[in-house]
């Protein structure tokens, strides 16, 4: 029988409150935030939040964190929640889970999304993230096999606020991929961030209107007038290709309205604050909620 969503917060939850390895997890807890490094905190927009870092910690935790008996926090939840023969079917799916950077090469709204690292393809069970990954985006998850190619996604995934570009993605699976204490470490500032990432920002507004207000003050200043229309304007355009899961199609049209981009950089700016605009979007079949609420709430 095939592991679902259900069972796995089960196990997580056992992982999170079990007296039995309490002491063993307020020292792993330790170890996953860095509480005894040198280094100041100061996560990114949207990633520092309780929820945000607990689920990141217990998908670490109740997956990658080795018992001295060398058992993951998960198998001994198992063993103490489920018998035979469903319980031989999760242990195996909780031995095969991995930690996987990869890119959202496709979405099925509303069920999950198909994801690539380089020479890798999954299929992916994640409703939620189906309605807040872009085609093209980075994203890091643990996935725990359910049937055959198809996964199930865990606790604690991050969608990075990058789309790879060709050279990145062919390195993904040699090059980029880092472990969750590894994400933590970037979330948390204590790493080195890369050049292009600090030259943009990634701005996170609450409201449609206020995303499209941030859109038409930078417009304004550099002459984009294609760029400065209405909210109701950009909701219509983004919604004609939302409702396919045609994220590369908006994409160009933003750089229709653009016009040519003098660098990388420049073009990384203006698409920041477009995936803003995205973002922010009320979507009619999540009872008008953005990705951005979405995400919040999780």
């Amino acid at each position: 029988m095939a592991i679902t969503s259900s069972r796995v917060e089960q196990l997580v939850g056992w992982c999170a409150g079990s007296e039995a390895i309490a002491d063993i997890r307020a020292s792993a807890r330790g170890e996953f935030f860095g509480y005894f490094e040198p280094d100041p905190v100061n996560y990114m927009a949207d990633t520092g939040d309780i929820n945000s870092r607990e689920r990141r910690f217990l998908g670490w935790f109740a997956f990658n964190f080795k018992l001295p008996n060398g058992r993951h926090p998960a198998e001994l939840a198992a063993n103490a929640l489920l018998k035979q023969p469903r319980l031989s079917s999760v242990l195996n799916a909780i031995q095969k889970t991995r930690y996987v950077t990869g890119v959202a090469t496709g979405i099925i709204s509303g069920r999950g999304f198909y994801m690539e690292s380089e020479d890798e393809q999954f299929t992916i069970n994640g409703p939620v993230l189906s309605h807040i990954l872009h085609r093209g985006q980075a994203v890091s998850a643990h996935i725990l096999p359910t049937t055959r190619n198809c996964w199930l996604v865990g606790p604690g995934w991050l969608a990075w606020p990058i789309l790879p570009g060709p050279g990145m993605r062919s390195r993904l699976k040699s090059v980029f991929q880092p472990s969750p204490i590894e994400v933590e470490r970037f979330l948390q500032g204590r790493v080195k961030v890369p050049e292009e990432l600090k030259k943009i920002e990634h701005p996170h507004d609450d409201t449609l209107e206020a995303a499209v207000a941030r859109m038409s003050e930078a417009a304004q200043k550099e002459g984009k007038v294609k760029l400065i229309i209405s909210p109701e304007e950009w909701k219509a355009i983004v919604l004609s290709h939302m409702m396919s899961n045609d994220f590369d199609g908006f994409v160009e049209e933003i750089y229709k309205r653009t016009g040519k981009f003098k660098s990388i950089q420049e073009a990384n700016k203006w698409l920041a604050l477009a995936t803003n605009i995205w973002n922010t979007t009320p979507q009619p079949d999540r009872g008008g909620k953005s990705a951005n609420e979405l995400f919040r709430q999780r």
